[in-house]
């Protein structure tokens, strides 16, 4: 995390694997063609047809949804792949902590209470995204067995 955006293609990856990565990707200010700027964009999709981009979508800092077509950017300033309790857009922050959450809520149950590899990986994983004071009162998931070494992960069979 925290690494910069060199271009469309490392927008599309970092969106593309959200789940197996964490984290967004949020920019200083996003300027138009129009003169329009706005700061603190979240990037949350991005379209193309065969190897040509062609419209992001956007979430604002005042919590207006946009697409625009790429050829309407007149500039990006500093996109950066931060985690979601880092980013400056609080709107689309707190969106982002409530569906990490219930989707946290929903791994637990699959998962019953087994605390497999596969399941601690990805609850990690959830939790250093969003920031353990997001999740550290949930009574779906035992947080403590969570953020201990994986050498003290129950195996089953």
């Amino acid at each position: 995390m925290g690494n910069q955006i060199n271009g469309y293609y490392d927008f599309y990856t970092v969106i593309s694997n959200e789940r197996k990565i964490g984290g967004v990707i949020e920019a200083e200010e996003i300027q138009l063609r129009s003169g329009e700027s706005f700061q603190f964009p979240v990037f949350t999709n991005i379209d193309y047809s065969g190897s040509t981009f062609y419209t992001i979508c956007f979430i604002t800092d005042n919590c207006t949804k946009m697409i625009v077509h790429v050829d309407d950017i007149r500039s990006i300033k500093s996109p950066v792949h931060k985690r979601i309790q880092d980013i400056k857009n609080e709107y689309y922050r707190e969106i982002k902590i409530n569906e990490k959450v219930n989707y946290l809520k929903r791994l637990c149950q699959a998962d019953q209470g087994a605390y497999t590899k596969p399941f601690v990986e990805e609850a990690k994983l959830v939790i250093d995204d969003i920031g353990y004071k997001n999740v550290e009162n949930l009574n779906d998931v035992n947080i403590k067995l969570l953020t201990k070494s994986e050498d003290k992960v129950f195996k089953i069979a």
